[in-house]
């Protein structure tokens, strides 16, 4: 027979149960990689906080698959040894994230952040990031984007060549002036959206990166 104590501790084990923890970890927050320094191979690396660790493969053409992770604070490392090659935090807002590892003297990773389930990040959009020691501008068509360095931004083409194509120049900019370094033509595609890594490449030489997401139109 249940007496009222007991039936006061049960109902209370319940309550127990079902209010979190202080200080639980934080779940339900993903992060995607991308290795902006070309590899023949997807390289291994270990994504940590403090109470989860998972390796995960990094490919340089496309994102990895979505990894888990129980918080925010995030430390990158290598899966053969271990060693550490960058931290960073993702911000408190969003759930969703893609961290772009670009190599960084003497050694390890610069990570660059971006949030993924931003809703004014919309298919057609591309997201811009400057990982060079200097201030690019991008020109989409009729419209400019300027990244400051190790900076981002965002812009939306405009002005379509016959409503196919866009004109697109990358120039870096100094006290002389622009000095364009690539140009091209990019279709007119709203299913996806961009991101345009900046690099300096061997030999001091500035190129860039581009990397497609096919998202459904909202």
């Amino acid at each position: 027979m249940n007496t009222p104590l007991s039936i006061v501790l049960s109902f209370l084990g319940l309550c127990l149960g079902i209010i979190p923890m202080a200080g639980a970890a934080e779940g339900g927050i993903t992060v995607r990689l991308l290795a902006c320094e070309v590899t023949k191979a997807p390289i291994e690396l270990v994504v940590a906080t403090k109470d989860s660790s998972s390796v995960v493969e990094v490919p340089s053409a496309s994102f990895s698959s979505p990894v888990t992770v129980a918080g925010r604070l995030l430390e990158i490392k290598a899966a053969d040894g271990g060693e550490l090659l960058c931290s960073a935090t993702l911000p408190e807002e969003g759930r969703s994230f893609a961290l772009f590892l670009a190599p960084r003297e003497p050694g390890g990773s610069a990570p660059v952040i971006v949030r993924l389930d931003d809703d004014s990040f919309r298919p057609g959009d591309f997201q811009f990031i400057n990982h060079t020691t200097k201030t690019v501008v991008m020109k989409l068509g009729a419209t400019e984007v300027v990244a400051e360095t190790n900076g981002t931004a965002k812009g939306r083409p405009t002005g379509a060549v016959d409503n196919r194509y866009y004109i697109v120049t990358m120039s870096t900019r100094g006290e002389s002036g622009d000095k364009i370094f690539a140009s091209t033509r990019w279709p007119v595609d709203e299913s996806k959206r961009g991101y345009i890594v900046c690099l300096v490449g061997p030999g001091g030489r500035f190129t860039y990166r581009s990397i497609d997401e096919f998202v459904a139109k909202p």
